[in-house]
């Protein structure tokens, strides 16, 4: 019923509230906080004790504290008024990470002192903005399953200076991300290579008995590859390689993993094809109908994980 309300509100009494904008005043909220609501009680009953006493002193406090709040109010409007987003952007990320969203700013005419912004409450950023500069900030969505992910609404709140007013707005960032399969460490079954390089089986389990060196950690490591020696010495997280008896091509391919849990399937993938990508191997997928031929590179990497990303969906 609250949200039917909110919604209904913000329909009613809201102007643009779509990237890109300018917040102003069919777009900026403002309400007394707690102690703002305190703070105008007593307000009150001062003044009903001056009048009631005739007390001039009593008259003056009240106005030169009402002053102060009056003050307060405007400049927490103002520290939102003006504001001009202009564009916004999402980065990829795997199923569970939060997704890092960038909000890109214009020329900022005035400095600007403790502003929030978040989608969730959880992740919270608070900046000040120095005057004169085109600036980016970042906040972050929550993700939990893969595929392609609109994070929500953005709020951009203040209480600056006295924490008697809230001001906010309610802004649709107008991007969507991509989400990839969460990597799940896991082997697959031999596949043939379908390139026609005469290679053959190309895929198979890690190899765990000739130790090749340290690399740097990709999510999705198994934990028990992590080098913790180097960790405990401040050198950052490293996973253990070994020799991997296998040919230089891969071809994985979602029907020769066994099991009915699809999306546990593409996990595996997932992490198989960090895992190709971080060693260099040039590998090829297959999903269903769709085939992407082998290939190495980032470019290559990411095709094969949006392809995971967007599988079954239309």
């Amino acid at each position: 019923m609250k949200a039917v309300v909110a919604r209904t509100f913000y329909w009613l009494v809201g102007g643009n509230t779509t990237v890109p904008v300018t917040l102003g005043l069919r777009n900026i909220y403002i309400l007394p906080t707690g102690y703002g609501l305190l703070y105008l009680i007593g307000l009150g009953a001062m003044l009903i004790g001056s009048i009631n006493y005739n007390n001039n002193l009593g008259f003056l406090l009240t106005f030169l504290l009402g002053s102060l709040g009056m003050t307060a109010m405007l400049t927490t409007y103002g520290m939102l008024y003006g504001l001009d987003l202009v564009s916004a952007a999402a980065r990829p990320v795997f199923a569970g990470e939060p997704m890092a969203v960038d909000i890109r700013l214009a020329g900022i005419a005035r400095p600007r002192f403790g502003i929030r912004w978040y989608i969730d409450r959880e992740n919270r950023t608070e900046v000040d903005l120095a005057a004169g500069e085109m600036l980016r900030v970042r906040v972050y969505a929550r993700t939990t399953h893969r595929g392609r992910f609109r994070p929500g609404r953005l709020r951009i709140a203040v209480v600056y200076p006295l924490g008697l007013f809230q001001a906010w707005a309610r802004i649709d960032p107008n991007v969507a991300g991509l989400v990839y399969p969460r990597p799940l460490a896991g082997a697959l079954p031999l596949a043939h290579d379908q390139t026609g390089s005469g290679q053959g089986p190309t895929l198979g389990p890690a190899g765990v008995d000739d130790f090749q060196g340290l690399s740097t950690y990709q999510p999705g490591d198994p934990p028990q590859r992590i080098h913790w020696q180097a960790y405990s010495r401040g050198r950052g997280l490293h996973t253990k390689t070994f020799a991997d008896p296998v040919g230089q091509a891969l071809m994985l391919d979602l029907a020769r993993i066994r099991g009915d849990d699809t999306e546990k399937k593409l996990s595996i993938l997932a992490f198989q094809v960090l895992r190709a990508h971080h060693h260099r191997r040039p590998f090829g997928m297959i999903l269903g109908e769709r085939t992407i031929p082998v290939g190495s590179g980032r470019a290559h990497r990411q095709r094969c994980l949006r392809m995971l990303a967007l599988y079954g969906s239309s």
